[in-house]
């Protein structure tokens, strides 16, 4: 296994610390909440840079987004402004999607199945995230109309108009479609992609499988 694949997920283990936030609104758990998104996203970034190296690792790369984390880090525990981070996290996530537009081009003109699937889980990653953006928008400027909404629905109903509850499941499946994403690309750049195929659970959520050897 490579560098890059256990540690595909690496915002995830912070978890509890989220609960922690949510349940607290407390600081310290904020950045707990929002650290490991910089964190993890640059790990995205250095597999999205680094998808053309058949062997090794760029320490420069890895050293500049280790860098770029510790003065996040360290800025936003000064500032606390909330927009900082979503500044910061925003740029990574640009940076994400500019280079992975630019791989499709390069994979369309060699490997068209490859090319397709790529643009599809680019496209469900991006949905993902916007959708449940703008949700989570919503209910940060009509929460006081929400709330009073959710007072007067039957209590099995309620829990649909939690929109936030949607931020955290469809920034959940955008992060997973680019985690897949960057391990079917890595695939495709070592030459190795038609020894795989893309299965999808639901008919949505994508996973690399093996190929029988019949097919």
């Amino acid at each position: 296994m490579e560098f890059g694949g256990p540690l595909a997920v690496p915002d995830r283990p912070y978890w509890g610390q989220a609960w922690l936030f949510h349940m607290t609104l407390q600081y310290q758990w904020q950045l707990a909440d929002e650290l490991p998104m910089v964190y993890g996203t640059c790990i995205c970034i250095y597999c999205a840079l680094q998808a053309d190296v058949k062997v090794g690792t760029d320490i420069y790369v890895a050293l500049a987004l280790f860098g770029y984390s510790a003065v996040v880090t360290l800025v936003y525990v000064q500032i606390r402004k909330p927009v900082f981070h979503q500044v910061a996290y925003g740029l990574e996530v640009a940076i994400v999607l500019v280079r992975s537009m630019l791989h499709q081009i390069e994979v369309r003109k060699t490997n068209a199945r490859a090319y397709s699937e790529l643009v599809h889980m680019f496209w469900l990653g991006v949905g993902a995230f916007g959708v449940s953006f703008v949700l989570w928008n919503i209910d940060n400027i009509f929460c006081t109309n929400l709330r009073a909404l959710r007072a007067v629905l039957p209590a099995p109903l309620g829990p649909l108009f939690q929109l936030h509850a949607y931020w955290h499941i469809g920034t959940a499946l955008g992060c997973y479609a680019s985690i897949v994403y960057q391990q079917y690309l890595r695939l495709v750049k070592l030459g190795t992609v038609d020894r795989f195929r893309i299965r999808r659970l639901a008919m949505v959520v994508p996973y690399i499988d093996r190929c029988e050897k019949t097919e």
